[in-house]
């Protein structure tokens, strides 16, 4: 029977639901997505040709971010359903074999599943961002299963180990590790191992079983004791995925101040996303070197303004209306122009590269006097370069709201637009420019 989840949910539970709920993939089988996929989209097994997964998605999120119950999941969700054709079995057409097969829609079981492997998920992924933030201070894990008669006998003998968070064996042992599993880790510091008189574990031999996916024919081996499908880290899968750009989207939506304070909360995924990001412009970069087609007027949130950065500005009576740094691919070809044409004043390419490192710990920020702009500087190899950010610039964009497709709205962001070689002597001059940190 499933757990009643009543608590309500730790935000980084909350937004790895609506990370998720970005990209909505209606599949025929569970099969089609295949564990760490389960990060980057929502799906739900046999949706496909149904209007109901934007439904379950949602009712999915409001059970978490409300601390529902899976009766009160059900209540909502069911006549929904019922109202859709989403319900009982009915005759479907194999997408693969062309055959009528009689397959299993809405039942008051598969919402208990659905509920169940969403809530569990979600709070694996949340108990993982909690730990990626806060590793420093306790950086090990010991797994807890709970020790009755339903205990899978590996998961039972799984209880009790203790190793750092860092260790391999948790890419695959994570949980939950199967259907209706209900172990948990729990985080502990040096101090608490002492206490408790844990002791680290020694290194464990993983005995792995063929598994051949009877939807993709695909021969992979999973871990003895996990479900198919149940092989990895929800949360360590969305950071590595990049789910995690959820934040980064909303940003152009928030106050500046919301924006810089969901931008510090979140440090743990600057890598991740650093990665994400230059990998983007480098590959405009070099699209735009062999004359490959580009996609146009793509444009990404890259940073935030600091909140030093947002306070110095109201100071200025020009206060930010958006805490989001943006980057569209014209501003990449600007820079990658300026750096062509403007000999030995321009951006490299290998500088160019790297903005998205400098706006997240950038070497100093200065403000423009004469043109009201910020100026991030940068280590341009043999001398230093800034990069000017236009401060309160109208742009078109595509924008997150939970449970929808990014849409294209006009809003208000910082732009990052220039960029150049500099004497760093010539930001000391103080009537045109005013150090910020």
């Amino acid at each position: 029977m499933a757990i009643e989840f009543k608590a309500v949910a730790p935000a980084e539970s909350v937004a790895y639901l609506e990370a998720r709920g970005h990209v909505l993939t209606p599949t025929f089988d569970w099969r089609e997505m295949w564990q760490g996929e389960h990060t980057r989209a929502f799906t739900v097994a046999k949706s496909a040709g149904f209007d109901v997964l934007k439904d379950i998605e949602q009712a999915v999120l409001r059970a978490k971010s409300e601390g529902r119950t899976l009766k009160q999941f059900a209540a909502e969700l069911t006549p929904i359903l019922q109202a859709k054709g989403w319900w009982g079995k009915k005759d479907m057409t194999h997408p693969d074999t062309g055959q009528v097969v009689r397959a299993q829609l809405g039942s008051p079981r598969r919402l208990q599943i659905i509920y169940d492997t969403n809530m569990r998920t979600a709070h694996a992924a949340g108990t993982w961002a909690r730990y990626e933030r806060t590793k420093h201070i306790a950086p090990y894990l010991r797994y807890v299963a709970i020790l009755d008669g339903k205990t899978r006998p590996e998961h039972r003998a799984w209880h009790g180990i203790v190793l750092r968070g860092d260790h391999p064996w948790w890419k695959m042992h994570f949980p939950p590790n199967g259907w209706h599993c209900r172990c948990v880790v729990i985080q502990l510091s040096e101090a608490q191992l002492r206490e408790l008189g844990y002791e680290i574990s020694p290194d464990l031999v993983i005995e792995m079983e063929k598994y051949v996916n009877p939807r993709t024919g695909q021969e992979i081996y999973v871990p003895k004791g996990i479900d198919p499908g149940f092989a990895y880290n929800p949360g360590q899968a969305a950071l590595e995925n990049h789910a995690a750009r959820a934040m980064l989207d909303k940003l152009p939506q928030a106050s500046a101040d919301l924006a810089a304070a969901q931008a510090a909360s979140a440090r743990f995924v600057v890598p991740a996303l650093k990665h994400d990001l230059s990998e983007w412009v480098q590959g405009k970069l070099t699209a735009m070197e062999t004359g490959a087609p580009i996609s146009a007027g793509e444009r990404r949130v890259v940073g935030a303004l600091d909140q030093k950065v947002i306070d110095f500005m109201r100071e200025k009576k020009a206060p930010p209306e958006c805490g989001a740094i943006t980057l569209s691919d014209k501003g990449i070809a600007h820079l990658y122009r300026e750096g062509k044409q403007a000999s030995g004043v321009g951006l490299s390419r290998e500088t160019i590269a790297r903005v998205v490192d400098a706006l997240w710990e950038p070497e100093a920020v200065y403000w423009d006097k004469a043109n009201p702009a910020l100026l991030y500087l940068i280590d341009a190899g043999d001398g230093a370069g800034k990069l000017v950010v236009r401060v309160n610039h109208a742009v078109r964009m595509r924008v997150a709201a939970p449970g929808e497709e990014l849409t294209k709205q006009t809003v208000v962001t910082n732009d990052l637009w220039s960029g150049r070689v500099i004497d760093p002597k010539d930001m000391e001059n103080t009537g045109m420019f005013e150090r910020i940190f």
